[in-house]
């Protein structure tokens, strides 16, 4: 099951940067912490779900080795904007690819992880 967002998702803050991709965790809005160990505030709004399925497409070039958990962590961050979006069923697919990307450590799992994002594009109803 996909990490449930709380709160309203358009007033939400996203983070989208190389080493984390998800809701930001910082719950003060206002200025650095004193020992803040990220420097500057890549916060924006939350990406619509198309754009971020694309961007979880273009990942999967590099999706062996220590970027598959990389992908893999992706995919289930885009599986709670789905969750939020009312997207239950391609929430599901999404949880899925994300156990098929941490596979990807050792094989060539591309095919598949095309495959199932073909699965997920085909379960969304807002598309």
């Amino acid at each position: 099951m996909p990490p449930r967002i709380c709160g309203d998702v358009a007033k939400m803050l996203w983070v989208d940067h190389e080493s984390y991709f998800g809701p930001d965790r910082r719950r003060k809005l206002g200025g650095m912490r004193v020992r803040e160990r990220r420097r500057y505030n890549y916060a924006g709004h939350v990406p619509p779900l198309n754009t971020a399925l694309r961007q979880l497409r273009m990942r999967i070039l590099d999706a062996r080795g220590p970027m598959a958990a990389s992908l893999s962590d992706r995919a289930l961050a885009v599986a709670s904007i789905a969750a939020a979006q009312g997207e239950h069923e391609a929430a599901q697919e999404l949880s899925a690819f994300a156990a098929s990307a941490l596979r990807g450590r050792n094989d060539d799992m591309r095919p598949v992880l095309y495959r199932q994002l073909d699965r997920v594009h085909a379960a969304i109803h807002n598309a």
